[in-house]
């Protein structure tokens, strides 16, 4: 009989344990409904409420390090990968690129006509793997917003990297513009110079002053010797007026250019008429014919040596009146030469220093157009830029979609932690409900249970 219990007990406990099972399902089942309904009504009042944003981005390939100098293609990288790569997001973030790109917004408006605002908190940028490949996104709720949001961050921070930065991105445009600033201020030093050399008449410098210098030399050997013909003439008017005072004195005379002097001859013949009637005068009387015949002939020489020192005075004189007619213009004429030397100090050194930021000018132009050329070379046979646009603004996708497979998961995981939870409350309660709970309190088999009725109303 004890064999019997013991072969009848385990079954019944096996049976008694899925019915408590039930049982407690049953009797806890408002816990478990409750937590089922709660987190289902959760679920689906947040994925109702919460708005369905959209993410859009682009893709820009960062070539690091720095570029040496627009005429060599090397580039010199000082900092590590993350190094690098985390400064760039912080770029990609800071106010001038976001400042740039809310320009680019003002300017380029939607298709409706109305301005898109920027929000430094929706704007996304990750780096992809351990590349150099940044993605710059931007989220909003509206995806053509992101999107055109996207493509003004896209071009805001390529425009600061080539330009803001000061990187080598367009060394063409650099040296034209250089160039073009040379080629100007060196026209205009050209018209200067010559504007200041047709107003001070400079051809050649050194020639100039060599030919004034010459014809200063002539100047004034013209006017030594004109100065010399003056004092000629003046001391001969002197002599013949000395002469005509007192003829009978021997007065040297001044020699003639033609080599005979009319005066001379004629002081001389009269001082031997004089020396011959003094001679008479030994020998015969006053009233002898000799005596008054050599007086006579005196008394015309006398006469003829007046008359011929008159004309003589007056041609001296005429002569002087002539010379000193010629020495005005010739020293006007010196004065002026030596007034353009005087000037020519000051005019070479305008001209030469004008000439000195000309040859400067003409050397760096020169330089420019050199480097320029280079600059071609290695912009056609290096990439000379810092960063490369991989992909523009992509189509918008939804960053929260609702996933109706996961809010379906989150009820069915409701029940089996409302079922653990009833079964941690039921194994709390210590009140005996079923057949395993008197076993287990007892520490008997239970042989048969009577069902509770209802008693009828």
């Amino acid at each position: 009989m004890n064999e019997n219990l013991q072969q009848i007990g385990p079954t019944r406990v096996g049976q008694s344990t899925v019915r408590e099972f039930l049982a407690v399902a049953f009797r806890r089942k408002w816990i478990i409904l409750g937590l089922f309904v709660v987190t289902t009504l959760t679920v689906t009042v947040l994925s109702l409420v919460s708005p369905v944003s959209y993410v859009s981005y682009g893709r820009v390939l960062l070539k690091r390090g720095e570029q040496n100098s627009a005429l060599e293609a090397h580039r010199q990288i000082y900092n590590d990968w993350e190094q690098d790569l985390g400064s760039e997001v912080q770029v990609a973030q800071s106010i001038p690129v976001l400042d740039r790109a809310r320009e680019f917004l003002r300017q380029d408006r939607m298709p409706d006509g109305r301005a898109v605002p920027l929000d430094p908190k929706q704007v996304d940028i990750d780096v992809v793997g351990k590349s150099n490949v940044i993605k710059l996104g931007y989220i909003d709720r509206d995806p053509r917003v992101a999107r055109h949001v996207c493509d003004a961050l896209l071009r805001a921070y390529m425009e600061f990297r080539q330009k803001s930065l000061g990187q080598f991105a367009n060394p063409k445009r650099f040296f034209d513009e250089e160039l073009a600033q040379v080629e100007s201020e060196l026209n205009r030093k050209r018209e200067l110079r010559r504007l200041y050399a047709n107003k001070a008449g400079l051809v050649d410098v050194v020639d100039q002053k060599r030919s004034l210098l010459t014809q200063l030399s002539l100047l004034k050997s013209r006017q030594s010797e004109l100065n010399s013909k003056l004092a000629e003439s003046r001391a001969t008017s002197q002599v013949m007026r000395a002469l005509r005072e007192r003829p009978e004195v021997d007065l040297p005379m001044p020699q003639a250019a033609s080599g005979y002097d009319a005066v001379f001859e004629l002081s001389r013949k009269l001082v031997e008429q004089e020396a011959r009637v003094a001679q008479l005068r030994e020998r015969y009387r006053e009233e002898a014919p000799e005596i008054v015949t050599a007086k006579e002939t005196l008394a015309s020489l006398r006469a003829l040596l007046a008359r011929e020192v008159e004309a003589r005075i007056l041609l001296a004189e005429s002569r002087t009146q002539v010379l000193e007619a010629q020495q005005t213009p010739l020293s006007r004429d010196i004065a002026g030469v030596q007034a353009q030397l005087e000037t020519m100090p000051d005019k070479e050194t305008t001209l030469t220093e004008i000439d000195r930021e000309l040859g400067i000018l003409t050397s760096r132009y020169e330089v420019l157009a050199k480097n320029r050329d280079l600059a071609r070379v290695t912009e056609h046979t290096a990439a000379g830029v810092t960063v490369l646009l991989l992909s523009p603004a992509e189509a918008a996708t939804p960053t929260n979609a609702r996933d109706y497979v996961r809010l379906a998961l989150a009820p069915v995981f409701s029940l089996v932690v409302g079922i653990g939870l009833a079964f941690f409350l039921d194994g709390l309660d210590i009140t005996v409900h079923t057949a395993g709970h008197a076993e287990e309190a007892i520490d008997l088999p239970v042989l048969a249970a009577v069902r509770e009725r209802r008693r009828p109303a």
